[in-house]
């Protein structure tokens, strides 16, 4: 202050490069090791860490234990005198709040008391606290302030970047990351599920000719393996759709149909249209075996349904209520019933009680861990590997109450493009598609141009009809059950009054020449 300028860190920095005086934190909070096992690529991942100072990034899958992990890395940290504050960056409220229950030592975590979730930057971090958790929008917005905070005179930093692939180095995240902690933080470590962008490197990562380097991977299949996470059951929604294109022609096509880019994603806005019957019939067979699955060994699973946008939830919504009899839990942006609570609200009530159906756009898509959730209904037509990953994250996360049990469900419209990406998920090549690749203007399936004879279009798109029908169900070890096998696994359980979902049965008779046998009997 000898130029009477009173000045935070973050600012002195713009001004000139004098060191600032250290002063010592006198040490008031309360923590404490964790409880819990750790498993083991958790502990291969803390001497990756232990062994360099350099930024790291650990990509390990949804429901892995990425938080957990990375708690346990802070409390060592703690420990050995190299930090003294922890800043975490997270994509939203809802999982910031969930870094703040589990600093307090939930689920057998270490305790490192965290500022509540409702601390925002211009306060202070009280000397009773480790740290502090909050959104990538808050940082974006109080960049100087979250400098400040990581370089205080006296305190080493350790920034945890959660689902840090939201950062690009170009964009507004990455930009405001880049700011505030790449000279001000002592440790970065940064957290992912799905390592990977479009568009441009995502900071304090390796990046080499475009692709993301992880300094750890922990994939789907060595959860599986390990019993870290459920395995997956994807069951497709077949059926025909009828949509108008702009140039006024009327199509009927099903999912077998090789279509242009523009016609297939015209069939899956059908689809998923409420107008239509495929929606609804996808989302009676979801609750149909939900309910079987809560009658016969999970009492409190819950369902999600993932849809385009505020409208489509609100009538998503009204049919899940003409199905079940009461309106389900409704989290978005816009409320359109005044009996639905705001977005955060109703995924926090939905995680405490015992409803069946949750309703979303995207406030659930990555790191809100509802460990009830058995089914998703992929509701969305978002065709990206980054969103498909994430809606079906939600559903791998172990419960351990299920015992053997415990599996999760997703449900999704027969579309080509999907049905690659969930092959992707479980590395299965018995899954194939059942359309041609190469298609040619001789070919008898149907390729849907929209243009007219003079290049107009004075049309719109326009959703007229949709059948919907049981499809394959295939799952994570490569099994798949055809759709007539479905169907006879279905009518087996409505003659018996057997509550094992009719895609379990599928799947278990397809590898069984007896029971595929006993189907057919009994069904006649």
């Amino acid at each position: 202050m000898e130029n009477l300028h009173a000045r935070c860190v973050a600012c002195n920095r713009r001004k000139g490069n004098r060191e600032v005086a250290v002063y010592i934190i006198p040490e008031k909070r309360e923590i404490r090791a964790g409880d819990g096992r750790l498993r083991e690529w958790q502990l291969r991942a803390l001497k990756l860490l232990h062994d360099t100072t350099d930024p790291v990034l650990i990509e390990a899958c949804p429901g892995a234990g990425k938080t957990r992990f990375a708690l346990e890395a802070a409390y060592r940290m703690f420990e050995s005198g190299e930090i003294n504050r922890i800043l975490v960056a997270a994509p939203t409220v809802r999982i910031v709040q969930q870094w703040v229950q589990e600093a307090d030592g939930q689920g057998g975590a270490p305790k490192l008391p965290l500022a509540p979730s409702s601390w925002r930057p211009t306060e202070p971090i009280y000397e009773t606290s480790c740290g502090a958790a909050f959104t990538w929008a808050t940082l974006c917005s109080n960049t100087t302030q979250m400098e400040a905070l990581a370089a205080e005179p006296g305190y080493q930093t350790l920034v945890i970047l959660d689902e840090v692939h939201h950062a690009g180095v170009g964009h507004s995240f990455g930009l405001a990351a880049q700011q505030a902690f790449s000279a001000a933080a002592c440790r970065v470590l940064s957290l992912t599920g799905t390592a990977f962008r479009k568009d441009d490197p995502i900071v304090f990562v390796r990046d080499v000719e475009g692709q993301v380097v992880p300094d750890f991977v922990y994939s789907y299949g060595d959860a599986l393996t390990d019993g870290a996470c459920r395995p997956v059951r994807f069951v497709q929604i077949g059926g025909s759709t009828t949509f108008q294109t702009p140039d006024w022609r009327i199509h009927k096509v099903t999912f077998d149909d090789d279509l242009t880019e523009r016609g297939e994603s015209y069939r899956l806005r059908t689809a998923l249209d409420a107008g239509g019957n495929l929606l609804e019939f996808m989302i009676r067979q979801a609750d149909l075996d939900l309910a079987r699955l809560r009658v016969s060994s999970d009492s409190d699973a819950g369902g999600l349904i993932v849809c385009m946008d505020c409208d489509h939830a609100d009538a998503v919504a009204r049919i899940l209520t003409k199905v079940t009899g009461s309106r389900p839990v409704v989290a978005y942006s816009r409320l359109n019933d005044a009996n639905d609570l705001a977005g955060a609200k109703a995924i926090e009530t939905f995680t405490r009680s015992s409803a069946a159906w949750l309703v979303s756009v995207a406030m659930v898509s990555e790191g809100v861990d509802i460990r009830r959730l058995r089914s998703v209904v992929y509701a969305t037509n978002i065709i990206a590997e980054l969103s498909f990953r994430q809606i079906v994250g939600r559903v791998v996360r172990c419960d351990v109450n299920n015992g053997s049990n415990d599996f999760g469900i997703v449900y999704m419209p027969a579309d080509p493009r999907l049905v690659q990406l969930a092959a992707r998920i479980t590395g299965a090549s018995a899954v194939k598609l059942q359309r041609p690749i190469v298609v040619d203007e001789t070919d008898p399936r149907k390729l849907i141009r929209i243009i007219n004879p003079d290049g107009t279009l004075t049309g719109e798109f326009r959703p007229l009809a949709s059948e919907g029908s049981l499809g394959m169900v295939t799952d994570v070890t490569g099994r798949q059950a055809p759709a007539h096998l479905v169907e006879l696994a279905q009518r087996y359980i409505e003659a018996t009054g057997s509550q094992v979902p009719a895609f379990e049965l599928a799947l278990l008779a397809w590898t069984d020449e007896t029971l595929r046998q006993k189907l057919g009997e009994k069904v006649g």
